[in-house]
């Protein structure tokens, strides 16, 4: 098994942002030593992306929705980066983190349109005891940041709870006037047709709720999926 740590700038339409990125390969290789990891791929910039002889990738009309509408040109540089890696290591088999649920959504989308024969294993979103999900991001929060990003988990069971009850697509509206006193300022809050990552059709069986907020200047995102038929 091969691991890949590379801080991608490109993903990044926020110099401080990028500056600020946590930052930790001592730490991480550390981690990584006491897995069973064959390889540790610590690639240098210019190596990822000489001056020439490097496809940069556009993820189309979705790539400029929900994330990548208040992150322009994220996901352009998240696909180019990952086609890059692809072309570079020729894996078999690449994993990926379920909680970036739309940047899941768009490599798999690439990975079909380029006919890479590449089998992609989603890894759950792991959780906090109180169920903060997990983000190198979190190091950054206060303590009381990370209470107010609790909030967050809360909020998408809510709104699961609610859209059950009324199967209505707009009734998540309400929410950001609900915590907006709680300091969690929420970018996007919607409900979407998991297969399509599109709003929901009356014949939509599976659902994900996305959701991005800003809690002490740091924006956090998640999501939740469900079936109808399920709580």
């Amino acid at each position: 098994m091969m691991v890949s740590i590379f801080i991608n700038k490109r993903q990044f339409n926020d110099e401080e942002d990028f500056n600020n990125y946590p930052n930790k390969i001592e730490k991480d290789i550390k981690i990584l030593e006491s897995l069973y990891i064959d390889y540790l791929f610590i690639p240098e910039n210019n190596y990822i992306y000489p001056k020439t002889g490097f496809e940069k990738i556009s993820s189309g009309n979705l790539g400029k929705k929900f994330e990548g509408s208040s992150r322009p040109g994220h996901f352009d540089g998240v696909l180019t980066v990952v086609n890059r890696l692809f072309q570079l290591i020729e894996p078999k088999i690449a994993i990926f983190g379920m909680k970036d649920a739309q940047q899941l959504f768009l490599i798999k989308e690439m990975i079909d349109k380029k006919n890479y024969q590449i089998k992609v294993f989603e890894v759950p979103t792991v959780r906090e005891e109180l169920g903060l999900a997990l983000s190198s991001r979190n190091l950054l929060l206060s303590e009381a940041g990370k209470e107010k990003a609790r909030l967050i988990y809360k909020i998408l069971k809510e709104a699961r709870k609610d859209f059950l009850q009324n199967k209505d697509v707009f009734v998540f509206q309400k929410y950001n006037s609900i915590y907006s006193n709680a300091n969690l300022k929420i970018d996007y809050l919607e409900i979407l047709d998991l297969k399509t990552f599109s709003t929901p059709l009356d014949n939509t069986e599976n659902y994900i709720i996305i959701i991005a907020a800003i809690v002490d200047g740091l924006r956090l995102i998640d999501n939740i999926e469900f079936k109808l038929e399920k709580l």
